[in-house]
């Protein structure tokens, strides 16, 4: 994983410098590197695979489990292989082409698993995976031969210098990813721990209920690590222009997604649980709170990946590893499950302010003066009460009516001030850069 995400950042360096002929050596060097040492692996470890499926798997349903695994492992294979020819078409800032075909591939997924079910069970399924992840991959090299036109039809050149001048990137792209697999259950087994398995589904519930509508903010801008690795090579006072901007565009997106799901949170939860429950609200508001600050700061997290200084991202990830089971096993001795959720709020935030703060000090930018944009305080501010106003009394709610209306009344100030903002028509903004 690390070198896959590290040639969105190394590609996009090699076409700011105009050197095509390098960004195709990258894509073949890491498309090898992955594909043969993980072929070699999987093969290897097919044995031990098949052995540890008789200690977890039930007897009856041994003999199928097996039959699905070299289905399985060869999804697994092709999967990585499109993870690098993903990276390659971000590196190419061709999100959109990525998103089609990755969008275009789970309808694939679909219509084989219909067709092939009825005939198969649940070889059906496996097998309809891999012919979703192998014509991905093939699909994939084909559109980015277009964009690349020094690709040849199949991978062949190896380059050694590619593999090391990605490692140092790679090896802390992979901290990185360590720690964000630990967070999620480190968390949900603090829950389990001192609020029970009942307050876990309602953790679960508010968490991804704010989590599902955070990633497009998130996936619109990660367009920042293509974007800054390329004007690294040409023009850093450019580069600044760009974070600032995206700082801005972010952080009102942020307020104004952020302050409407805070005060939505009753009417969420009368329509999804079917009674007013009152710690999917608290745990809601937390998370919310503590993913706004996060999303706030992923220009900056981005525009890191994108110049190659990973270092404030992985001390990042480290402080909210670190603090999360310290703070949440210590208010959650004292506040249950919610304490949980406020040590896990105020981790987030905490490491998310250390990139910010730390992105602001190298590039020359005041924090104090730019970490809430001119001209957005009062839309701060309301998109941070205003949730909280709002659902006040929810123990006591007469039903969705009332809710609907609190929600209705805490949300036209929030829209008042999100259109009045200069942000607005940069937004909406067609036909020009943003």
């Amino acid at each position: 994983m690390g070198l896959s995400a590290g040639v969105v950042r190394f590609v996009a360096q090699a076409l700011g410098q105009n050197d095509g002929k390098r960004a195709a050596d990258i894509i073949q060097t890491v498309v090898l590197t992955i594909g043969v040492s993980m072929a070699v692996l999987l093969l290897a470890g097919y044995p031990l695979f098949t052995r540890a499926l008789h200690y977890v798997m039930p007897a009856r349903s041994l003999p199928v489990a097996v039959s699905i695994l070299p289905y399985a492992l060869a999804s697994l294979w092709s999967l990585l292989v499109v993870g690098v020819l993903s990276g390659g078409l971000d590196g190419c800032m061709r999100m959109d082409l990525r998103g089609l075909l990755m969008g275009g591939s789970s309808v694939v997924y679909l219509g084989f698993t219909v067709l092939l079910v009825p005939r198969m069970g649940l070889r059906g399924v496996a097998l309809a995976q891999l012919i979703q992840t192998a014509g991905l991959a093939v699909i994939m090299w084909g559109v980015l031969r277009r964009q690349l036109p020094d690709l040849p039809w199949v991978p062949w050149r190896w380059q050694y210098r590619v593999i090391r001048q990605m490692f140092s990137y790679g090896a802390n792209y992979q901290v990185i990813t360590f720690a964000g697999m630990l967070f999620d259950p480190v968390v949900k087994g603090l829950i389990s721990r001192f609020a029970g398995l009942g307050a876990l589904g309602y953790f679960e519930m508010a968490n991804k209920l704010i989590s599902q509508g955070r990633s497009i903010i998130v996936e619109a801008t990660r367009v920042l690590v293509p974007a800054m690795a390329a004007l690294q090579e040409r023009d850093l006072d450019q580069a600044t222009e760009l974070f600032v901007r995206s700082h801005r565009l972010t952080f009102y997106v942020s307020a104004v997604f952020y302050g409407l799901l805070g005060v939505g949170l009753t009417v969420a939860n009368l329509l999804w649980i079917g009674h007013a429950e009152v710690l999917f609200v608290q745990f809601g508001l937390l998370m919310n709170l503590g993913w706004y600050v996060n999303t706030i700061m992923k220009p900056a997290y981005f525009a890191n990946m994108g110049s190659g200084d990973l270092k404030s991202n992985v001390v990042s990830h480290l402080i909210v590893l670190f603090l999360t089971p310290i703070l949440g096993a210590g208010l959650g001795f004292y506040f249950s499950g919610l304490g949980v959720a406020m040590g896990t709020a105020i981790s987030l935030i905490l490491g998310s302010l250390y990139v910010l703060v730390s992105y602001f000090h190298h590039a020359g930018l005041n924090w104090r003066k730019n970490l809430i944009p001119k001209g957005m305080t009062l839309l701060f501010l309301s998109s941070l009460g205003l949730p909280v106003l709002s659902n006040l009394g929810v123990g006591q709610s007469e039903g969705l009516a009332r809710a609907a209306i609190f929600a209705g009344l805490g949300c036209l100030p929030l829209l008042v001030l999100a259109w009045v903002n200069p942000e607005r028509s940069l937004l909406f903004r067609r036909g020009e850069p943003t």
